[in-house]
C-alpha cells in the first residue's frame, strides 16, 4: 500500500527545514548551539528588553541609548527575513551571537532597575578618589 501524499505545507515546511540544516550545522563556537528559530528569538528578547526599559526614567542615558539600539536592531529583524543578511546587516556576529547578547542585555536591564544608577549619589565622594598616582 502506497501512503497519502503529503500536503504541500508539511512538504514546504520540511523542505526548509532541510534547507536550514544545509546551510549552517553549527556555529562553529563551542558551547553555542545554531539558533532554531533566531528571528522569533530576537522579537521577544527585544520586545522584553524594551518594556522593562519603560521602568526607568526617560532621561537616563542608559534608557536613552539603550533603546535606540534595540529600536534599530528590532527594525532590521522585522524587516530583514534572511538570516544571513540579517546578521550581515546587524554586524554583531553570529545571529546566535546576537540572541546572547541580547539575553545578557535583558538582564542587565533588570539589573539597573535595582541599582538605580540614575538617582543621585548617598554621599559625597572622596575628592581625590579619581588622582592616580595618590
Amino acid at each position: 500500500m502506497r501512503s497519502p501524499a503529503p500536503s504541500a505545507a508539511s512538504s514546504e515546511g520540511a523542505a526548509s527545514a532541510a534547507m536550514a540544516g544545509a546551510l549552517k550545522k553549527t556555529t562553529g563556537l563551542v558551547g553555542l548551539a545554531v539558533a532554531e528559530n533566531p528571528h522569533e528569538r530576537l522579537r521577544i528578547l527585544y520586545t522584553k528588553i524594551l518594556g522593562v526599559l519603560q521602568n526607568i526614567p526617560k532621561d537616563a542615558a542608559y534608557r536613552k541609548y539603550t533603546e535606540q539600539i534595540v529600536n534599530e536592531r528590532f527594525d532590521l529583524v522585522k524587516k530583514e527575513t534572511d538570516v544571513q543578511k540579517l546578521q550581515d546587516k546587524l554586524n554583531s556576529g553570529q545571529i546566535e551571537e546576537v540572541i546572547v547578547q541580547a539575553e545578557n542585555e535583558l538582564s542587565l536591564a533588570r539589573k539597573m532597575i535595582q541599582w538605580k544608577p540614575w538617582e543621585p549619589l548617598v554621599e559625597e565622594p572622596p575628592s581625590d578618589q579619581w588622582r592616580w598616582p595618590i
